[in-house]
């Protein structure tokens, strides 16, 4: 099962892999700790051997993939059966090698969600989530940012000044990110990472 309180991990292996793309494309706009324990419940009814994309692929040849999505009451059917379908047909992405850009070309996945996937499950990753806690962490620094999660060319300028951050500290994206988030949810208890200024 997927662990909401330690996503990164970077030595998962592929059934742990696929299970955690499930999760990601699922989770957006949910509680974390609730959609990892409907896809945990959804993947049960595997057999011996099935790979969660396996699993998918008999329920969606069987035509019971929304079916099986309903009795866990895991929401966002119509989505998940069309980005799920894709991921695990021959023209799905390499999970551990697909850029952000090609998993936002699946249905359903925004620049949040595949750099979310990419950010907590490769060592290398050169992205960074743009969330709440990531957007008040820049304004306390002077850089001007939307009131909501941006998409396009706001979010790829957001995403520099991140990732410029991280590096003059010498920190992986993850380990930063981790560490405004933990700021702002402790209410201010545990330090911002060091920061220099970035330009805009």
């Amino acid at each position: 099962m997927v662990d909401p309180f330690q996503i990164t991990d970077f030595k998962r292996d592929d059934t742990a892999l696929q299970e955690f793309w499930l999760f990601c494309v699922a989770v957006a706009g949910k509680k974390a700790t609730m959609i990892a324990s409907k896809i945990d419940e959804f993947l049960s009814g595997r057999q011996d051997g099935e790979t969660p994309f396996d699993y998918v692929r008999r329920l969606a040849s069987e035509d019971r993939l929304i079916e099986r999505m309903t009795e866990v009451r895991l929401g966002k059917y119509a989505l998940l059966d069309k980005a799920w379908r894709f991921t695990v047909s021959e023209a799905g992405p390499d999970l551990r090698t697909a850029q952000a850009s090609e998993l936002q070309s699946i249905h359903g996945v925004g620049f949040k969600t595949s750099r979310f996937f990419i950010l907590h499950s490769r060592a290398d990753a050169d992205v960074a989530v743009i969330d709440t806690h990531v957007l008040k962490y820049l304004a306390s620094l002077g850089h001007e940012v939307p009131d909501t999660i941006p998409v396009g060319e706001t979010y790829l300028r957001l995403e520099a000044i991140m990732l410029e951050l991280a590096r003059a500290v010498g920190m992986s994206m993850a380990d930063f990110d981790l560490a405004v988030w933990k700021h702002y949810a402790s209410g201010g208890a545990h330090p911002l990472p060091p920061s220099f200024s970035v330009a805009a």
